[in-house]
């Protein structure tokens, strides 16, 4: 099939979604169930239609689920009453835009015969196990914190595969990395590819309400201060995060990895930079709980040299222009859609 012709079999693909989605949207917001209590009714809202894209939707549930990680971390933060407002609205607009670009995709997948089949899902969740060190267990736990059931998040992860898909149909071909792009974020980046620091971290994380867990904070902080008082006094840190902390990796000694500074948040990397081996952080309230971080050793990495780093920079320089493209394509691609948001 040839590209052009691709686009105009959805443009009158788009023309018949936006005439249904808008009789799908007639028939739901205009006849309601109602239940009869002394001759006055009365409608019950259990769900209800956020967006409406060509003659899909996406309900209340789905923003509800897709947000609620955000949600968790922004109510978290210690911040004014009306800044969090903002943050939290600005968050479901934001998480609402990106389920609205998913649906578009996966539209335009179908419409052009392109399909993820259970094998290809089922390994790139075997990838996402392996890159985590989850085991099934964990990352079913973790869905279930979320408010995920396994099958919905296959269903995300079926959508993803399907984006990727679209990208290398429709834009990978147009991204060229070139040898100047490469030498130039090269030099520009001695952070990263100059003589640089790895940091060996392993935490101890214990969460409260809001952020996985359900113990209230003060009670969570205060067996954090706890811990800290006993690592002052010479306990074990690994010993303590497999006793205490809340992770998959508390049976390792609360080990995370190596890491260099830019890997960390803003925050991890001001507690961390300036502590030597065998030092801890103070207890860290972060998103995912209160944190303690310790430097298990500092490793001295050699400089990279332009031709080793060549590959690793045109996958970053790919990657960052790939995005680009794919705004430009997805922004497009609207213009085109019957696009309605009701949040």
């Amino acid at each position: 099939m040839e590209r052009d012709t691709g686009m105009n079999q959805y443009r009158v693909f788009v023309i018949t979604r936006r005439f249904f989605a808008f009789c799908f949207f007639v028939l739901v917001c205009l006849s309601p169930s109602l239940s009869w209590n002394r001759g006055i009714a009365r409608a019950e809202v259990v769900d209800r239609i956020v967006a409406i894209v060509n003659n899909d939707i996406i309900l209340l549930s789905e923003l509800n689920r897709a947000v609620s990680f955000y949600e968790k971390a922004i109510r978290a933060k210690r911040l004014p009453p009306e800044e969090k407002k903002k943050l939290l609205y600005n968050a479901r607009v934001e998480v609402l835009n990106q389920l609205i670009n998913q649906k578009l995709t996966s539209q335009y997948a179908k419409e052009l015969g392109i399909k993820i089949n259970k094998l290809e899902v089922d390994q790139a969740l075997e990838q996402l196990k392996r890159s985590m060190h989850y085991t099934d267990e964990d990352l079913r736990q973790g869905l279930e914190k979320e408010g995920y059931t396994m099958e919905q998040y296959r269903d995300q992860v079926k959508d993803q595969l399907l984006q990727r898909r679209i990208l290398n149909f429709e834009v990978k071909s147009k991204v060229v990395v070139t040898p100047e792009d490469v030498e130039k974020y090269y030099k520009a980046h001695p952070e990263i590819y100059g003589i640089r620091k790895q940091y060996h971290l392993r935490n101890i994380i214990m969460r409260f309400a809001g952020t996985g867990g359900d113990k209230p904070k003060e009670t969570v902080y205060a067996k954090m201060l706890d811990i800290h008082k006993q690592l002052e006094n010479g306990a074990s840190f690994k010993d303590l995060a497999r006793r205490y902390s809340e992770s998959s990796f508390a049976e390792r000694g609360g080990d995370l990895g190596v890491f260099t500074l830019d890997d960390l948040s803003d925050q991890l990397r001001e507690a961390i930079k300036g502590l030597k081996p065998g030092e801890f952080t103070p207890v860290l309230e972060t998103p995912q709980g209160y944190q303690i971080l310790f430097v298990d050793e500092i490793i001295e990495k050699r400089a990279i040299s332009l031709q080793d780093a060549t590959e690793e920079i045109k996958q970053k320089l790919y990657s960052q222009m790939l995005d680009k493209r794919f705004e430009k394509w997805i922004t497009e691609l609207k213009k085109k859609s019957y696009i309605k948001t009701m949040l």
